[in-house]
């Protein structure tokens, strides 16, 4: 095998992305909300540039997003000047046991993983400038993220959907090995040390529908619903909870995807809220509407942390 033939470790790459207002919340901080407009758009480039993407879809596969962490930095940052988005994307195979533990042996899927790290600079005029910042402030870290897509075919029959022979148009990339607890909510659902729990009332579930602009091209409900829709619950709890809402910034979200949604699904949200001293965790499952009744089983769950400033 020639050095031009040898699978690439990583796919890397740095881009450059002007924030637009709404990608920022009035403290000068990220939104959950705009990571994915951020990061998502460089990634797919490099994966085109790359990989066979179209030839792959029209196979029947595609990369559907699974997991999300995002960490928001906490420094305000300067609007108006560019973030700096240093990225790499590695092709991963997951064997685990039925505790979703590594294993030699069990259920495998294959993943592409993108981790990104976002910075810019420190904001230098108060909220009053209304956005004008004159791009003298020191380079902060405005943000991390770790985006996982597994290889499904979202429209096969249920029990044909997974993907566990490498795609030719993948073979680009060397395979590695996931080492680590496959996301699953029965992970995500412990809470931090030395948190407790917080009664928010009847603000903690909350019934809705989904409908066609939700949607996306792979056919279900768009990531980015259920990262506003975590960032609002969050919000609804805190309300509930009789805290500051108004003073509450959101620092880090994990979202995991196990069920697609469609057009048309009643869901109900259920969440519960913890308190550490001004730190905030709240872990919140969308789960399909069952006639009356919610499924016992969420179809996507996260978990998001905050603080509550001042």
């Amino acid at each position: 095998m020639t050095d031009i033939d040898r699978p690439l470790d990583a796919l890397t790459g740095v881009a450059e992305f002007t924030p637009h207002f709404d990608h920022l919340d009035m403290t000068y901080r990220l939104r959950m909300r705009a990571f994915i407009g951020i990061c998502m758009p460089p990634l797919f480039a490099t994966l085109n540039a790359h990989v066979q993407m179209m030839a792959l879809r029209k196979s029947g596969i595609a990369p559907i997003s699974f997991y999300l962490d995002l960490t928001s930095g906490a420094a305000p940052l300067a609007f108006g000047r560019p973030l700096t988005n240093e990225y790499a994307i590695k092709l991963y195979r997951s064997i685990t046991d039925e505790n979703n533990q590594p294993a030699r042996a069990g259920t495998e899927r294959l993943a592409s993983v993108a981790r990104s790290i976002l910075t810019g600079r420190a904001r230098t005029h108060g909220p009053e400038a209304l956005g004008f910042d004159d791009g003298t402030g020191a380079a902060v870290e405005a943000g991390t993220a770790e985006i996982m897509h597994v290889l499904t075919r979202p429209t096969a029959p249920p029990g044909e959907r997974q993907v566990t022979t490498v795609p030719e148009e993948f073979r680009v990339l060397k395979e590695h090995r996931w080492e680590k607890p496959w996301p699953a909510v029965a992970n995500l659902r412990v809470p931090p040390e030395g948190y407790e729990l917080v009664d928010a009332g009847a603000w903690q579930e909350r019934v809705s529908v989904w409908g066609l602009p939700n949607t996306d091209i792979n056919q279900h409900v768009n990531v980015q619903e259920y990262i506003m829709g975590g960032e609002n619950h969050f919000t609804r709890l805190l309300h509930g909870a009789r805290l500051p809402a108004a003073a509450h910034r959101i620092a880090r979200a994990r979202l995991l995807f196990r069920k697609p949604f469609f057009p048309g699904q009643a869901y109900a949200i259920r969440a519960q809220l913890y308190l550490c001293g001004k730190l905030t965790h709240m872990q919140a499952g969308f789960h399909l509407m069952d006639g009356e009744r919610p499924n016992p089983q969420p179809s996507s769950f996260v978990v998001f942390d905050g603080v509550i400033e001042g």
